[in-house]
């Protein structure tokens, strides 16, 4: 997935919707990614959920294979997203100062 450093805007990618649940580490989002690069008969894009974990909240760190540090979840998903069914795929993540944001494929 896209390393977390880069910080783009959601707002121009993805059109945040409800919530879908929340827990004691973060909150899922329901969301439709506006830059998958569809076909303009795909109007309303590609349907994602947008996971936001407080950073005090990650309490365990890894290692991606480009040696970036990031929360153990990402590199677990990271590991694991090779287009397998029944695993969601995580398709960009994105590191703020008080939140880590994934952006998972909502099945």
């Amino acid at each position: 997935p896209p390393a977390g450093k880069a910080q783009q805007g959601l707002k121009e990618q993805d059109r945040l919707g409800l919530l879908l649940g929340h827990g004691g580490f973060g909150s899922v989002f329901a969301a439709t990614r506006l830059s998958d690069g569809a076909p303009p008969a795909a109007a309303l894009g590609l349907l994602v959920a947008i996971k936001r974990v407080p950073r005090k909240c990650v309490r365990h760190w890894g290692e991606l294979p480009d040696g970036t540090s990031a929360p153990l979840e990402i590199v677990l998903l990271g590991r694991v997203s090779t287009g397998f069914p029944g695993v969601v795929q995580l398709l960009q993540w994105l590191e703020f100062p008080n939140d880590i944001v994934m952006v998972l494929e909502r099945p």
